[in-house]
């Protein structure tokens, strides 16, 4: 069976690739120039990363060890699949802990910048946009992740930058921005939630929970493509990452304890500290609520599925987590960095007639 993808952005041009077809169109193809400034924001991340993390092994060195026995304060000790990861990056490549969790950070930010871009571009007022208006969104778009990522080096943990890639590739695959072949993009979607599972369950257990909620509730106004089979393959993907949260909880590290801190967190997140740095933190996707909920930007129904997860997990943070780690809610509000980007430019007055 044929498809037709559009390649100009005006004319009815179109050429013809199969459904099998994998990547994108050469329509979504990405500039040397804008490559190099996902090399340039990603290498960038390194400085900093590299000196924190130096720090904390320099007062324990082997501290990190400690996951492995199942000697560390929960939830942190749940976090094991990056230590599996630097384990293997310290037996093999003969890497640091520190150098490792830098460049694991660093190839993380770029994969998120790069597969964020190929969604960006996947969008339709992006491919019906005049040149001048896809720079403006491409600066756009960096300016915004360049703002988020800022976060993740406060109460920086390795499992920051794992979590952004791991949303915004998932739904990158849903969008069908990177892959065409619907069941294998699903079977990925799978094996990722899996990975992700060891790395932060919530993430993957809220994501697909949201999307379930989105694809199998929404209307046909949505305009949600495969509808039943996404939320089938989100409900699972949400169940099994839910039972790999239960092994780790209760077969791998079962002894594993919270601090004095607790659990539930709901009275310290009211302090007016803890809601200005979440209100500043988050200030772009306070932006694009603002803007749909006064109805100035009408999102797509994979927008809306995102967003049904970053509000079901800004409740989950609110509760459990500490609303001053900004870099808790990172990987939902990167994910809406194309999103943002589309809402913003609509309020142009070149751009307000454009299809959104």
């Amino acid at each position: 069976m044929a498809v037709f993808w559009p390649t100009a952005f005006k004319g009815p041009t179109y050429f013809l690739v199969t459904e099998r077809s994998f990547l994108l169109s050469t329509r979504t193809s990405s500039s040397p120039l804008v490559n190099l400034f996902v090399v340039a924001i990603s290498s960038s991340y390194a400085f900093m990363d590299w000196i924190n993390y130096k720090r904390t092994f320099a007062v324990h060195p082997d501290g990190w060890m400690l996951y492995f026995s199942g000697q560390v304060e929960a939830p942190g000790q749940y976090r094991i699949g990056i230590w599996d990861a630097v384990l293997w990056m310290h037996r093999w490549l003969h890497l640091k802990p520190y150098d490792a969790l830098t460049l694991i950070d660093v190839f993380c930010v770029a994969g998120s910048l790069w597969v964020g871009l190929r969604l960006l571009r996947s969008l339709d007022f992006y491919q019906s946009a005049p040149s001048s208006v896809r720079w403006l969104a491409n600066v756009g778009a960096f300016s915004l992740a360049e703002y988020y990522i800022v976060w993740g080096h406060w109460y920086q943990t390795g499992a920051t930058m794992p979590s952004v890639l791991f949303v915004v590739l998932s739904m990158a695959l849903v969008y069908g921005a990177i892959l065409r072949d619907r069941m294998l993009a699903r079977c990925l979607l799978i094996c990722l939630g899996i990975i992700q599972a060891f790395i932060r369950a919530d993430v993957v257990v809220i994501l697909h929970a949201g999307i379930f909620l989105a694809y199998f509730f929404g209307t046909k106004r949505a305009a949600l493509p495969d509808r039943r089979p996404q939320a089938v393959t989100s409900l699972l993907t949400a169940l099994l990452a839910g039972g790999v949260q239960l092994y780790l909880m209760f077969v791998r590290f079962p002894n594993a304890r919270y601090g004095a801190g607790g659990v539930v967190r709901v009275t310290e997140n009211l302090h007016p500290e803890m809601l200005l740095t979440m209100l500043l933190g988050l200030f772009p996707y306070w932006v694009l609520v603002g803007l749909i909920l006064s109805k100035r930007y009408k999102p797509d129904g994979q927008t809306v599925a995102l967003l049904a997860s970053s509000a079901l997990y800004l409740v989950v943070w609110f509760v459990v987590g500490r609303l001053e780690e900004v870099r808790i809610f990172l990987p939902f509000a990167f994910a809406l960095v194309p999103a943002t980007v589309a809402a913003l430019i609509g309020l142009l007055p070149l751009t307000q007639d454009a299809p959104r």
